[in-house]
């Protein structure tokens, strides 16, 4: 049988630190019930689901579990990323130790292969060029984002054999809000990953011209949760073609 895999990036969990998402609008009214409808409806436990970023607004463990035991009840194995509101995720062997026990597999500058399928991811950061950068140079995010970026892709190619699909789960887009190709892109371009997922974009503004396709060689797809009307999205079979 071929193995499906998924992606639904911003799950934005909070049943341990109740939010308020209505407010973002109408779209996230009875989200988590609506992506576990979903979820159940499409997605089997030889799946394999990919959630680029935003998983949760914990900052405690013990909120952060309501989280993952919720999403560890709906079927298919979960491969997780960072996004820029997981505060609960302060480093990969830490975050691996808790999640590991749950069943799912956690990203940073690295690879897996699960199934035939090499899986890598970097959160990414916003690009000096784009309209919302803000300067930090104490932490220098931007930079640090690209050295995982281009750690992951050179992980992910080392372990990739001729013709095995390579698919790159990243938080922010690679391009600029105004969909203007970065620093991000060119390393993207370079190690030519089948598949780039991403998320982070939730304006409608924005979604308009968010790059949905083919660039340089490259299959870019935007998987936010309230641009994909809370439905984990089909990105891949083992029975596709590189």
């Amino acid at each position: 049988m071929p193995t499906r895999f998924w992606a639904i990036a911003d799950t934005h969990l909070s049943f341990g630190r109740p939010k308020d998402m209505d407010r973002f609008g109408p779209r996230w009214t009875n989200y988590t019930q609506r992506i576990a409808a979903a979820w159940n409806e499409l997605i089997t436990a030889d799946d394999i689901v990919l959630l680029p970023g935003d998983v949760s607004w914990a900052h405690s463990l013990p909120k952060l579990m309501l989280d993952l035991n919720w999403l560890a009840e709906l079927p298919g194995r979960k491969v997780l990323l960072r996004g820029n509101h997981d505060h609960w995720w302060k480093n990969i062997e830490a975050v691996r130790k808790i999640v590991t026990p749950l069943g799912f597999y956690a990203l940073e500058g690295d690879s897996i292969t699960l199934d035939g399928v090499v899986l890598c991811g970097a959160m990414g950061n916003i690009a000096p060029e784009d309209p919302y950068y803000v300067e930090d140079p104490k932490k220098d995010r931007y930079h640090r984002e690209l050295a995982r970026l281009e750690l992951a892709l050179q992980h992910g190619v080392e372990q990739r054999a001729d013709g095995q699909p390579l698919i790159l789960l990243m938080h922010y887009p690679p391009f600029t809000s105004d969909a203007k190709p970065t620093a991000y892109v060119k390393l993207i371009t370079r190690y030519a990953p089948t598949l780039c997922l991403y998320g982070h974009l939730h304006r409608s503004e924005e979604w308009q011209v968010a790059v949905n396709g083919v660039y340089e060689h490259v299959l870019y797809r935007l998987v936010a949760s309230d641009y994909i009307g809370m439905t984990p999205q089909l990105v891949w079979t083992t029975e596709d073609k590189t």
